[in-house]
């Protein structure tokens, strides 16, 4: 019977090994929205959008975004780049691995209802 220890030591460790290592990990995706005057960029290392100011033309540019939280409920903002033209302010976030996040790009148009935006881009953190 002193044959049987060796290799059930050797099952119990690669048992254990694969159990702390948990599941694969997801891969995310990277995604743009732009409109004339503005440009996000959503990267999913990090979790993190840039909001680019693209046109001289002195209006403010934003990041408007939804994300679904695993409890279902739904994070909305709204994130501005107020600098000027040609420059980007970044926003760092915390998104649940593998979760879409919805945004688009948009120009702050004083006096126009809706502000012109891109369409909707969906990034995975």
């Amino acid at each position: 019977m002193g044959w049987l220890k060796r290799p059930l030591v050797v099952v119990a460790t690669t048992a254990a090994v694969l159990v702390g290592t948990g599941g694969i990990a997801q891969a995310g995706t990277d995604r743009v929205a732009t409109v004339s005057g503005a440009k996000v960029t959503f990267t999913s290392y990090g979790d993190s959008f840039s909001v680019c100011d693209t046109e001289t033309d002195g209006l403010n540019v934003y990041n408007e975004y939804k994300y679904i939280r695993k409890d279902g409920t739904v994070q909305r903002d709204i994130e501005y780049n107020g600098l000027g033209s040609g420059t980007c302010a970044s926003y760092d976030h915390n998104f649940g691995e593998g979760r879409s996040v919805t945004f688009r790009a948009c120009l702050d148009m004083p006096g126009i209802i809706p502000d012109p935006c891109s369409n909707w881009a969906v990034g995975v953190a």
